[in-house]
């Protein structure tokens, strides 16, 4: 993970904290553009992208491969993201895959990052998505 971490040239391009305000939980979110979330995607396989967001808005559009686990049912199904992959996560906006990144670290996943702008900005990119038939 470390050495996609260097070779990509990820960074930390700010700070977000989950449930801002709350002393209880204050994990640092590592953002990403969606430029470089796709990059990443393209050029590794270890690449778990998880999508918050609801059912309906999953049916709407989505990335191609995304994984979806609502954001209400993220606790629930922690066992469901894998730990040695790197974890790209997204929303709508970037609201709810922040506080999704600080709950997923608080349950020992490392590689997280937020895609700011969600699938939003994903799709104002022109970054393809699909969509039901």
């Amino acid at each position: 993970m470390f050495f996609l971490h260097t070779a990509t040239g990820t960074y930390n391009s700010g700070k977000l904290y989950a449930a801002e305000g709350c002393a209880q939980t204050r994990a640092a979110v590592k953002n990403i553009s969606a430029k470089r979330a796709r990059e990443i995607m393209g050029i590794s396989n270890d690449v778990f992208i998880l999508d918050v967001r609801t059912k309906e808005e999953y049916n709407e559009c989505h990335i191609k491969g995304a994984n979806l686990i609502p954001i209400q049912d993220l606790e629930q199904n922690v066992n469901k993201i894998p730990k040695d992959k790197t974890v790209i996560v997204h929303c709508a906006k970037g609201k709810r895959s922040a506080k999704a990144c600080g709950m997923l670290e608080d349950k020992g996943l490392k590689e997280l990052y937020n895609m700011e702008g969600g699938i939003n900005q994903w799709k104002a990119e022109g970054f393809p998505v699909e969509k039901p038939y």
